[in-house]
């Protein structure tokens, strides 16, 4: 197994650095799943996001992995990490802190925790423009139309409950990895906690103490992640049940429409 290079971006990220006169920067860049991006924070707020596979971003708190086409939002002062869980181009969209700003473009009052929610076609194409130019590429009427138009979009953006949280808890923390770790999407609580040394008790109650859910809603909410990845790549439907280990497609379908309300043909927007 190949090991993974540490990237350090914090210089990188400084040059990025927000202002009055540039409410929102953007920088693209194409990775590895073989690099790691150093824990690292700034002041301003950041979004992240890639156009393939997941995401994984790691904070002080928790672990999100975020589905492609998804984005995850970071507040200003929050350190933290990103890696990829396969090749993709990765997107870190920089906005002027509240108490910078001399305008309304400035990151989500609401939005002072980590929050994933989906980017639109609009605010992807916003955001690719701005990645392929530099400000003064733009008149700049054109430049603050654009950070208008972001801005927008991310006021409409509406929060939502994908992408997978990872608890700080070491032995809950070892026990979710070991079922990231594991092909089978139906093993039990029950078997991951003889794996991982703690209690099926111990485990229950960390899950709701530590997440908020439980063992079975959080098993659902990786299968999700997992089987959005493989959506963004136009694998079909019945192909991806196999991939997730679902005995049938029926099970995987059902599983799907039971989480998001709708089939998976109409979620995964075939």
């Amino acid at each position: 197994m190949s090991k993974s290079r540490v990237r350090d971006v914090r210089q990188e990220a400084d040059r990025f650095k927000p202002s009055a006169d540039k409410p929102i920067r953007v920088k693209a860049r194409s990775m590895s799943s073989s690099v790691d991006v150093t824990p690292h924070h700034h002041t301003w707020g950041q979004l992240v996001f890639s156009d393939a596979g997941i995401t994984k971003v790691s904070t002080s708190d928790s672990t999100h992995l975020v589905p492609p086409n998804h984005g995850l939002w970071i507040p200003p002062n929050m350190e933290h990490a990103a890696t990829l869980l396969e090749h993709a181009k990765l997107f870190s969209v920089y906005l002027i802190s509240r108490e910078e700003a001399d305008s309304e473009l400035i990151s989500p009052e609401v939005w002072n925790t980590c929050q994933a929610f989906e980017v639109s076609p609009l605010l992807h194409e916003l955001i690719v423009k701005l990645s392929e130019n530099t400000e003064e590429d733009f008149i700049n009427k054109e430049y603050l139309a654009i950070c208008t138009l972001i801005w927008g979009e991310l006021r409409r953006a509406r929060p939502l409950s994908l992408g997978v949280v990872l608890p700080k808890e070491k032995r809950l923390k070892t026990l979710c990895h070991t079922f990231l770790d594991s092909s089978s999407p139906s093993i039990s609580l029950k078997s991951l906690c003889q794996h991982s040394g703690v209690s099926l008790s111990t485990a229950s109650r960390l899950f709701q103490n530590q997440l908020g859910i439980s063992f079975s809603q959080w098993r659902q909410q990786v299968i999700l992640a997992n089987a959005l990845a493989l959506a963004a790549q136009k694998m079909p439907i019945n192909q991806i049940a196999y991939e997730l280990g679902y005995s049938s497609p029926s099970i995987f379908s059902a599983m799907i429409t039971r989480m998001v309300g709708v089939p998976p043909r109409v979620f995964f927007k075939y």
